[in-house]
């Protein structure tokens, strides 16, 4: 009875429808969350969540509740937006989550079979609608395995990250070391549709499966869809090299091809910000987009036009507004959440000028 007033609610709308490390002390960064701030900053908000090993993302749902892949506890956790724990499912090595529009958690984790050597990464579904809405009451369906041909079939692919369309399809990153073929090289955008099992994968087109220019997938580490977006994404690769490290990419309805929303020529600071390697990627209500830097232990923000944003923040370590190894990020409601993972925590952010 506890939770009553969540299932009923999941029930009606169900119903209804490398770098270096570097301090970044150059930012203007909160130092203890009080109540003195004389610009636009992030302070972290109390209490910090530390119950986990090594969280490799969170997602704020759309309920909302709060799920963590808590990867090296082998659970996905299911939390009120107090960070209450409602419940858990067991999942060996989750590694990147998101939510459908029915309620569906698709998780990629990454298992060893019993019969080869070498680690697979599974993406699975989680009905939560048809439980009552508590993760412990739900089972894991597997619906796609990262050897899944497409045509050609390889154990050395994994799946990095998954986002959702508003038609309840989704587009997983895949990589690998084989990208010679010039058929089914390893590294590439899979569009993918099926609820109980897969029934169609398309392999998106146009993309360079290696190299850094513009139109390059290579080393794909995090994916975010858009709100009610059909087809629109945004892409991080955490190449060592120099490179464009955070991609959007917009669907041109007259040629049927991806082309990047913002160019070489524009000049824009999302494509020319010299990020290390970012593994984690997010938008608020209004497109800026937030990048969490595993390297730099950072958190950088954008606008929806790729301009920097100065309340961007960062520095190694586990004191306030510091990060170690941050790997998942999040928004919901003026909060920003991060998979520290590093530190084996989730923290939370609100801007200054939002603590009222």
């Amino acid at each position: 009875m506890k939770y009553l007033y969540l299932l009923f609610t999941l029930s009606v709308v169900w119903l209804s429808s490398c770098a270096d490390k570097t301090d970044l002390s150059q930012f203007p960064i909160t130092t203890g969350g009080g109540s003195v701030v004389t610009e636009t900053t992030y302070v972290q908000q109390s209490p910090v969540w530390t119950q986990f090993n090594r969280p490799e993302d969170v997602l704020l749902g759309r309920e909302p509740l709060i799920y963590v892949c808590d990867t090296k506890n082998n659970r996905v956790v299911q939390m009120d937006l107090s960070g209450g724990e409602i419940g858990s499912i067991p999942v060996f090595n989750p590694r990147a989550i998101a939510q459908d529009y029915n309620f569906d958690l698709l998780v990629i984790a990454d298992t060893t079979s019993l019969i080869f050597p070498d680690t697979l990464s599974i993406l699975y579904r989680i009905k939560l609608v048809p439980v009552g809405g508590v993760i412990s009451n739900a089972t894991l369906l597997p619906l796609m395995r990262s050897d899944y041909a497409t045509p050609l079939s390889s154990r050395s692919r994994k799946f990095t990250d998954v986002g959702v369309y508003s038609d309840n399809s989704y587009i997983i990153t895949r990589r690998g070391p084989d990208n010679t073929s010039s058929l089914d090289p390893d590294n590439a955008l899979l569009d993918v549709t099926g609820i109980n099992s897969v029934s169609s994968v398309t392999v998106l087109g146009g993309f360079q499966p290696t190299g850094n220019g513009i139109y390059s997938i290579d080393k794909m580490s995090a994916i975010t869809t858009f709100d009610n977006g059909p087809t629109d994404f945004i892409i991080t690769r955490n190449t060592v090299e120099f490179g464009f490290k955070v991609e959007w990419f917009v669907y041109d309805d007259l040629k049927g091809t991806y082309d990047p929303r913002f160019l070489p020529g524009d000049n824009v600071d999302l494509l020319n910000f010299q990020l290390g390697t970012p593994e984690g990627i997010t938008l608020d209500p209004s497109n800026n987009i937030f990048v969490v830097d595993n390297t730099r232990d950072s958190l950088y923000k954008f606008t929806s036009l790729g301009v920097y944003k100065r309340e961007s923040f960062g520095g190694t370590g586990d004191g306030v507004n510091q990060l170690r190894n941050p790997m998942g990020v999040s928004f919901f409601n003026k909060v920003l959440y991060i998979a520290d993972t590093g530190n084996n925590r989730i923290v939370r952010y609100k801007l200054s000028t939002d603590l009222q």
